[in-house]
């Protein structure tokens, strides 16, 4: 019987489920197998089998670039490297994630300390490290270790990175903590898996370096751009081993691995086109080989993807059920695979689950976790002077309620603690289509002309320019960038007047919505002195909307977040100083860049009475929260739209 599920997570919870009754109908576990065609459906599985208790039986094959080690030497190699070449800006952002790691047994305290005095005297946390105590032999370490870097050959400089014993170092008497903590004899007795999985990764990552680039001698930067190259083009360095959780475990493997073996139960999961029917994509797909040399691999083409399809059918001895969904883990839309399309066996809908935890996903703690551990009291005592006069701005405010992308830890590591953080691309992009914006802005309010389109180009590359890119981003954007403002121009360049106040800045405004002072600029300012009336927009880069109801759970969130953008306004306006008596009746969402069909759209909103009368409140309990640094524990909330909606109505509540 085939089951049809109208998401990937509802899928996985229907067969997660599902063997939980057979288990406690007194089915055996090792008669149950669930078998996936690719390896890392299977990783997808087991948070749901966890969830729910199942024990497992599976080979765990682990792609080494993502085990944990490996990508934290490889971010220690990427600091040092940066710091012998003076990029001091990516040193920075590297520092924090860097020096928190477990093994260098830094109290969170300190590295909060750190992080304030770097912001207070304006310098960079490797200057304010050489005249700190506590960070004084780290700081000789990471310098002496960066200077060797392009003479000593990689075997020898890993060694050193991790601080393996017996190591001639002549750097500095200090050493790496790497090895001491995640590879002692303690680590070794207390949680053998991890030491096991740990030690093969290097071993495998060593070996494998060993083979590339023979024609040279490997050093650290052979080792980064190794990586790099992996992950470039989606390769992965396997290691393998066999994982039994307990003697009574259900059994979890590929269609490959199932032959010869059979079981009363089957279920063959995610059987849409693009994983076993006509659509499915080689994972060699990009090596196009000539037709009289048959290298494809076994598998990859349809007739052989349909008999692995049939062994992993054949496999059952009683029941078979073959799973897919509507739609995968990205949103977009799947379909059956096509040998299942006319096929006479019933199919039946899987109930969405209704559990808030059941969209589980295999995570890991953020790496500042244990930073934001240390007491409320000590906590409070560091960020005093902080909190004092601190202002809520909306953007604050948004990462204190996004519980998608951390909530209240987010907001105190990036906005109290004001640990550095890179810009992506596409922030950078956005930063200097709205410099370019404002700068035609300010030349229509100073000149009553408009500027030369050609002129605003200019401008724009300038400040793109100033963004520091990458040279393959920067001319990605500057293309697109132009493309886009040609195209906004073109159909929006009337609407720019002398009336228009471009980054009107409430910093110096004391605005106050009930006890929370508020702060914030306003892109541009629609200010009519008469009627004492202003209307206020904000220019977005990204995907433009067409409606306040978003297609997906990213864009909901991204439309909320808009929508609250203008309310906060609202409330700045109309609490500030220089604006008494003025109202803010509309507040609109410009977006620059065009549809698929050419338009330039925006969102506008009037407001209402309720909605901002309910924003207000949770201004309100989100400052009261941040003044007393009572940042409420969010893990019972699911990361998603309608997560943080049941957050932000238990903050109104005070029910968190």
């Amino acid at each position: 019987m085939t089951y049809q599920a109208e998401t990937s997570a509802d899928e996985r919870h229907f067969i997660a489920s599902d063997i939980q009754r057979r288990l406690n109908g007194g089915e055996k576990a090792d008669d149950i197998a669930v078998l996936t065609r690719r390896h890392h459906e299977i990783s997808k599985l087991l948070p749901y089998f966890a969830h729910m208790g199942i024990s497992v039986n599976y080979e765990r094959r682990d792609n080494v670039l993502e085990i944990p080690i490996i990508i934290y030497i490889e971010k220690l190699a990427q600091l040092i490297i940066n710091l012998a070449r003076g990029n001091y800006d990516e040193v920075s952002i590297l520092l924090p994630e860097v020096i928190s790691d477990k093994s260098w047994g830094i109290k969170p305290h300190d590295i909060c300390k750190l992080s304030l005095m770097a912001y207070e005297k304006r310098s960079s946390w490797i200057e304010v490290m050489a005249e700190t105590d506590e960070f004084m032999e780290i700081h000789k370490w990471l310098v002496k270790t960066s200077t060797i870097i392009f003479d000593t050959p990689l075997e020898q400089m890993l060694d050193i990175i991790i601080g393996k014993p017996n190591t001639k170092d002549d750097t500095v008497d200090f050493k790496s903590p790497i090895y001491n903590y995640y590879f002692s004899k303690n680590t070794m007795v207390e949680n053998p898996n991890q030491y096991l999985n740990y030690l093969e990764a290097l071993r495998k990552i060593r070996q494998e370096l060993r083979d590339y680039r023979t024609d040279q001698i490997p050093t650290l930067i052979t080792f980064i751009d190794f990586i790099r190259l992996n992950r470039k083009i989606g390769a992965t360095i396997s290691i393998t081993r066999r994982f039994t959780q307990s003697d009574t475990a259900i059994n979890v493997m590929t269609a490959h691995k199932s032959k010869g073996l059979e079981f009363n139960t089957v279920y063959v999961t995610n059987a849409v086109d693009t994983v076993w029917g006509e659509r499915a994509r080689s994972r060699n797909r990009l090596i196009n080989y000539p037709e009289n040399l048959p290298l494809a691999p076994a598998g990859e083409n349809e007739d052989e993807r349909l008999r692995l399809f049939y062994v992993a059918m054949t496999r059952a001895r009683q029941d078979l059920l073959i799973s897919y969904s509507s739609r995968n883990d990205s949103g977009k839309e799947t379909l059956p695979a096509s040998f299942l399309v006319n096929s006479q066996w019933d199919t039946s809908d899987i109930k969405p689950s209704t559990e808030v935890d059941m969209q589980i996903e295999a995570s890991e703690l953020d790496w500042y976790d244990p930073i934001i551990k240390p007491s409320n009291g000590e906590m409070r005592e560091l960020l005093l002077p902080s909190l004092e006069n601190y202002k809520l701005s909306v953007t604050h405010l948004h990462n204190f309620l996004d519980v998608s992308r951390g909530g209240p830890s987010t907001f105190l590591v990036q906005n109290l603690l004001k640990f550095p953080t890179a810009k992506s691309p596409n922030a950078a992009y956005g930063t200097a289509i709205h410099n370019t914006l404002q700068g035609a802005h300010m030349h229509m309010s100073s000149s009553g002309d408009t500027q030369a389109i050609e002129d605003i180009i200019s401008k724009y590359e300038v400040e793109l320019t100033n963004q520091h890119l990458a040279k393959s981003d920067f001319q990605h954007f500057l293309e697109k960038g132009s493309d886009v403002l040609r195209v906004f121009l073109d159909q929006k360049y009337s609407t720019f007047n002398q009336t228009q106040q471009t980054e009107l800045d409430f910093s110096n405004q004391h605005s106050i919505s009930g006890e929370a002072h508020i702060t914030g600029k306003i892109d541009l300012s629609e200010v009519d002195r008469t009627n004492k009336v202003i209307d206020v927009i904000d220019y977005k880069t990204g995907k433009p909307a067409t409606s306040w109801n978003g297609h997906d759970e990213h864009e909901k969130i991204k439309l909320h977040k808009y929508r609250q953008q203008l309310l906060f306004y609202k409330l700045l306006v109309e609490n500030a100083r220089d604006y008494r008596g003025y109202k803010v009746d509309m507040g609109t969402i410009q977006f620059v860049e065009p549809t698929r069909s050419g338009g330039i759209v925006s969102l506008s909103t009037d407001f209402n009475e309720a909605e901002i009368s309910r924003f207000e409140k949770l201004v309100n309990a989100v400052w009261s929260r941040i003044k007393t640094l009572n940042l409420p524990d969010i893990s019972e909330y699911d990361p998603s739209y309608k997560g943080i909606l049941a957050f932000e109505q238990d903050l109104i509540d005070k029910n968190t």
